[in-house]
């Protein structure tokens, strides 16, 4: 493991959340969700990852599966990700590579308002299919994909 990432834990969800970049918690929000929904996903998912800097949170990520080649990747990240650009996109690169191998496709839905976060999806391989609506107010998002190769 990274001395810039971990495995995650509940505790670590909640200082994501109680730091979380607003344009992120409007995500979860647009999708229907309450934000302290953050520290239980983390419960619930496969590879659960805190990225910190100076054990400052920087973000959490994990992967719902869904069956067996397929799991709905989520992150959300606080504002320390806009200090150090460089070092998050290369942790959250290395930790895609990590746990991409076990699945054949990575997919989820990314507020179309959050530009910050398609242009780290973007970094991480993943594809924008189209614009759908989502959630209790039918919200633009993006449907985001990435086939895993297998070699």
């Amino acid at each position: 493991m990274s001395k810039y990432r971990r495995e995650a834990t509940y505790r670590d969800g909640l200082l994501v959340l109680n730091n979380i970049r607003p344009e992120d918690k409007a995500e979860v929000e647009g999708m229907g969700l309450e934000p302290l929904h953050v520290p239980f996903g983390v419960l619930a998912c496969d590879h659960p990852t805190y990225f910190h800097v100076d054990e400052k949170p920087a973000g959490i990520a994990g992967i719902v599966r869904l069956s067996p080649t397929e799991g709905q990747v989520w992150m959300l990240c606080t504002p320390l990700i806009a200090e150090v650009p460089h070092t998050f996109v290369r942790e959250a690169k290395r930790w895609m590579r990590s746990v991409e191998g076990e699945y054949q496709l990575l997919w989820n839905y990314a507020d179309a308002r959050n530009h910050v976060h398609h242009k780290l999806l973007k970094h991480l391989g993943f594809k924008a299919l189209r614009e759908v609506p989502c959630g209790p107010y039918q919200l633009p998002y993006l449907e985001i994909v990435k086939l895993c190769v297998q070699e």
